[in-house]
Order: structure tokens, then sequence, then C-alpha cells
């Protein structure tokens, strides 16, 4: 499932299940946010194909503050004025390393022992349930989508100005299915614009990237497997229409 099948098939979705909306004189909205996001240590393995030794990689980051893009439409409206939407989101967060550790070897980023960033974007399509209490409305959503992570991580000699000379210690991206949950509450500033406190948990698994590094063959290229969760807080504003 790639990005432009995503965004092809929620929006044909909203369109289609859109005539069903009822009581909503704005059905369509747009919510721009900030977030604070927490990536969770991303813990990867890989066996060598000439010693057979596995080695383990835990790819430890900071929190970072990123922001977000979600357009949505109500499909259904009951008479307690409840709401079914279906919603397109995107979030972008960029987090800088702190520690990587290899084979149970700590390289930390602020003894100056290992450098890099590693991003993340996440494209998902969701429906989420709100319920109508006056000028607060919680909410509930899942989703499912694509995260696309984006590696750049060096230790040991390939830090600082030996990063010319040498390769990337981790690098590469990959994208992998992502599924979402989400709980907030929206408040009522007017009939158009709502602010918005939510709390965002994703779950990545299977991604892959690779790792350069010596062994018995000398220097070679592998491939590191394993998963990962982004939690975020987000704050921000929806324009209904």
């Amino acid at each position: 499932m790639n990005k432009k099948t995503l965004l092809a098939f929620g929006l044909s979705a909203a369109i289609s299940f859109g005539s069903t909306a009822t009581a909503a004189d704005n059905p369509w909205h747009i919510g721009l946010s900030i977030n604070q996001a927490n990536l969770s240590d991303i813990s990867t393995s890989s066996t060598s194909q000439v010693a057979n030794v596995t080695r383990n990689i835990n790819i430890d980051t900071d929190d970072q503050t990123g922001f977000g893009i979600t357009i949505g439409r109500t499909i259904f409206s009951n008479n307690n004025g409840n709401k079914l939407i279906a919603e397109l989101s995107y979030a972008n967060n960029d987090h800088d390393l702190e520690n990587l550790q290899f084979m149970n070897n700590n390289f930390a980023a602020s003894e100056g022992r290992s450098e890099g960033s590693v991003e993340v974007e996440t494209i998902s399509a969701r429906l989420t349930y709100k319920f109508e209490l006056g000028k607060i409305a919680p909410y509930v959503g899942l989703g499912i989508g694509q995260s696309d992570l984006e590696v750049d991580v060096r230790y040991g000699m390939s830090v600082g100005t030996a990063s010319t000379s040498r390769p990337p210690f981790a690098t590469g991206g990959d994208s992998a299915t992502a599924v979402e949950f989400r709980i907030g509450a929206e408040y009522q500033l007017s009939d158009s614009l709502d602010l918005f406190l939510e709390y965002s948990a994703v779950t990545v698994d299977d991604i892959e990237f690779s790792r350069t590094g010596g062994g018995p063959g000398g220097l070679a290229t592998t491939t590191q497997s394993g998963d990962f969760d982004v939690n975020s807080v987000n704050l921000g504003l929806k324009f209904n229409f």
C-alpha cells in the first residue's frame, strides 16, 4: 500500500459515503497541529552471512516537536449529534540520535561517540467517532497507513571529521504498515473553528535499513530488521467548512 493508493482510497471513501451525513452544516474539516513525539528505541537485528553471528542494534533518539495535517469528512451523524468521521492524516518528526547500542556496547551522542538522526513520516486513513457534548467533544479513532523511516547514524570512527571518509554505520530508508490509535477532545471556538488536544500511538512492524561494518570477511553491508512505536501529544486547530 503506497501513499498515492492510500490517499486515493481515503478520499474516494469520504466522498462516496459523504451523502449519508446528516445534521452537519460543515461536513468537511482541515486540521493543523504541532506535536511532541517520542520515538521508542528502534531495536533491530541481523545475522552475518560470513560468521553466522547475530548483531543487535538499539537506536535511542530524543523527543522532538513535529507537525501534522488532517483532512476529513463527516460520513454519518445520529440523532444525538455524535458523528462518524473519515480522515486522512500526515505527520512528520525528525529525531536526533542520543545513544546507539551495538552488541551491548553503548555509544552516547553526548560523549561524541555517536551522531545522526532518524526521520519518521506517517500517512494514515482512519475512522473517528466523536461524541457531541456541547462545546466539548471527545473522540476516539483507529487508523491504518504507512510509515517511512529514514536512518542516518554513525558511531566510533565514523563520527565527526572522519565521517567524510568512512561510510555511515547505519543508513537508508524503508516503508512499513502503521497501525494507529488516537484519543482526544475538541473545544468549539466558533461554528467553523475548533481547538483540539489528542494523544496518538502508532505501531510500525518489520522495518529495515542497512548497516555497514567490518568482520571476518572485511567491510560488508547487512540488513537490520526490527520495529518501533511513535507516541505523541498533538495540539492544533480544526477548520470546518
